[in-house]
């Protein structure tokens, strides 16, 4: 077997400042060791940070990591076959010390075990996939803590309290990079998209061949694919394609996390197959002009909620409603810092003191703007845009370069 895989890998050096930053963050809150869950759900974005540390991962790869502050990091992978060990040796170069935890074997024998090792039996260790701001209800499983609880009774275990993804916020270079590549993959979705739906063609087809066009050009599952399509659509996109074959005059409706190397970008379209509904183009108006806004405040040091209270008055200036509105981080993850939805208000409020409610360089987030008109088929379908933003310290930046206006594809 060759010694090193052909996939999307950082440098030592993005290594190196990653590991430093966050060690500089555990000395700040005394923290002797750090133990991070990789337990995959929600399109693989709660195995982020475990990732973001080890860049073990893909495919939906459950691992835990042990960083302690000084010394190397050990990676755990869970797999009934031994061979994986060799995969992941081959497929990045930062971690060295990888060990297999065999499946339906302990989680919390194997990690105490490590945890002992480096003599951290009665020091502060963190805990990460808890409850944090931005996600209440965590993911690191409650068996497996209670068990560590139970075999480290003198230890002091602290949630680290959203610690790795306020670090997370702020893209290298080197993550910048993957991120457009992830948005060239994306534009190439839309792109087959706008090749493939016309009547008589199933919605599944059109899905097939957009998700062909992300992973043969390199591009990585699980990733979020959210679909609707019909004369009139509910609102949001949800979910599946259904085996129906399209016709004229249908709406077509999706959200795209397209993916490289484990990060993803956010890009939403409204597709109709000729000819559209005039109200669906005034909603769309809408969109884009709200769209428009938001790039003229989105800038280094604006404070984030005052940004996206000026944008929201467009919407309302229109008289149309608000099905999604915000913004929201993007990266090994989705729904990362920063972020800031009018639709869900009660849990980002919280959220945005976090980092000091501020655009800074280096941020990337999601801006989605789904809209229906209150007053017309009595709001129950409407269009979505959204796009993936880069704010630098000179520029306000998107990220894709499909276009953005209302696509009717011409029959």
């Amino acid at each position: 077997m060759r010694e090193k895989l052909e996939l999307p890998r950082f440098s030592l050096k993005e290594r190196d400042r990653r590991w430093a930053e966050i060690r500089n963050e555990m000395k700040k809150q005394h923290l002797d060791g750090l133990v991070s869950c990789g337990a995959p759900s929600k399109w693989d974005f709660t195995v982020a940070n475990a990732r973001y540390i080890s860049q073990v991962g893909g495919n939906s790869t459950y691992t835990f990591v042990v960083f302690p502050l000084e010394g190397e990091p050990t990676c755990y992978i869970e797999s009934s076959a031994d061979s994986i060990l060799d995969y992941f040796k081959r497929a990045q170069d930062w971690v060295k010390d990888i060990r297999l935890k065999k499946a339906q074997g302990p989680w919390a024998d194997v990690l105490v075990s490590r945890l002992k090792e480096l003599g951290l039996e009665k020091k502060n260790i963190g805990v990460d996939g808890l409850a944090g701001s931005l996600d209440a209800n965590g993911w690191f499983p409650y068996s497996i803590y209670k068990r560590i609880l139970e075999l480290m009774p003198e230890a002091n275990f602290v949630a680290t309290n959203d610690m790795l993804e306020r670090i997370r916020a702020i893209k290298s270079p080197e993550e910048i990079t993957f991120l457009e590549k992830a948005a060239r993959l994306g534009d190439l979705m839309l792109e087959a998209c706008s090749h493939t739906a016309r009547p008589g063609v199933k919605e599944c087809e059109v899905y097939g061949k957009m998700k062909e066009a992300m992973i043969s050009n390199g591009g990585e599952d699980p990733t979020l694919f959210l679909w609707a399509s019909d004369a009139y659509p509910l609102v949001h996109p949800f979910r599946m394609p259904t085996t129906r074959p399209l016709q004229k005059g249908d709406l077509i409706i999706f959200e795209i996390h397209p993916k490289y190397g484990g990060y993803f970008t956010h890009v939403e379209r409204t597709f109709c197959l000729d000819p559209p509904d005039k109200e669906f183009l005034s909603i769309y108006e809408g969109c884009l002009e709200t769209y428009a806004r938001g790039l003229e405040l989105f800038a280094p040091g604006r404070k984030i909620s005052e940004a996206m209270t000026e944008v929201k008055k467009v919407v309302e200036s229109r008289g149309l409603g608000v099905c999604e509105l915000g913004i929201h981080g993007h990266g090994l993850s989705s729904l990362e810092y920063p972020r800031y939805r009018h639709h869900a208000l009660h849990t980002d409020t919280k959220a945005i003191d976090s980092i000091e409610n501020e655009f800074r360089p280096g941020m990337v987030f999601a801006f989605n703007i789904d809209l229906f008109n209150p007053r017309w088929r009595n709001g129950e379908t409407g269009c979505v845009f959204a796009e993936t933003i880069l704010i630098t310290e000179g520029e306000t930046k998107r990220m894709h370069s499909f276009p953005t206006g209302f696509q009717t594809i011409r029959l």
